[in-house]
């Protein structure tokens, strides 16, 4: 059985929310956080939101794949671009983007940007996605710690992202349904909170029909209590394996 809950909030200093997402019935999920300005990074999200959204439409969930979800990106991509064709002034958009499906027993996924998709487990939590950012750079050089990132002054810089060029390399997964799992696909915004927080309010999670909705809205009151600085947006998904 899955469940699912999204939110998408504007935080306490930017006056228009650039993030986007949208939960299919398939089931399919889609997280965007737009970049470029507030007019820009909004259209950007959207842009590539709707884009997957119709590639989508053309699917069964048989055909639920890496390449397929990697084709989703790409297409968003190409959406983006032919915009700013007509849109001179928004010539510097673009967007983070998370793409996942389930299908036969997998999630699969495609991601591009500093959005995130972590995964819990009985016995463990992680980050599934790497950042495509700069201060991921300096830590995989050594530079910097994984704590240090989140108060770098570059920390906003991304280094690969949906609809500035057409070349555009998108990393794919596949995560196995075998056991009980809670899976967060997020914007930067609700990282700005420690990762051990995200993993407590994911751990106290319950079966209840509103206990994702409680979840989301706690780790949302953690991140307004951090300061918001940026836009806050995250799907919450449930994974229970049906009783045989």
């Amino acid at each position: 059985m899955i469940r699912s809950y999204g939110i998408s909030e504007a935080g306490l200093v930017r006056r228009v929310n650039e993030d986007c997402i949208f939960i299919g019935e398939k089931p399919f999920f889609i997280l965007a956080d737009g970049m470029g300005g507030y007019a820009g990074g909004q259209i950007a999200s959207t842009s590539a939101v709707e884009a997957v959204k119709t590639f989508f439409s053309t699917l069964t969930e048989d055909r639920y794949s890496e390449q397929t979800l990697r084709e989703a990106v790409l297409c968003a991509n190409r959406a983006i671009l032919h915009r700013k064709l007509t849109a001179d002034e928004f010539q510097d958009m673009g967007t983070t983007l998370i793409v996942a499906a389930v299908h036969g027993g997998n999630l699969y996924w495609a991601h591009v940007g500093d959005s995130r998709l972590y995964i819990l487990k009985r016995d463990d939590f992680s980050q599934v996605t790497k950042d495509h950012s700069f201060v991921m750079s300096l830590v995989e050089e050594g530079k910097i710690t994984r704590e240090e990132m989140r108060g770098h002054p570059r920390k906003n810089e991304i280094t690969r992202a949906v609809g500035i060029r057409p070349a555009l390399e998108v990393d794919t997964g596949t995560v196995p349904l075998t056991e009980p799992l809670m899976i967060l696909i997020c914007s930067d915004g609700l990282t700005l909170v420690d990762d051990a927080v995200i993993e407590t309010a994911l751990r106290d999670c319950g079966g209840a029909e509103d206990a994702l909705k409680e979840c989301a809205e706690k780790l949302l009151c953690e991140v307004y209590d951090a300061g918001a600085t940026d836009n806050i947006s995250a799907i919450f998904i449930q994974f229970t394996p049906d009783a045989t």
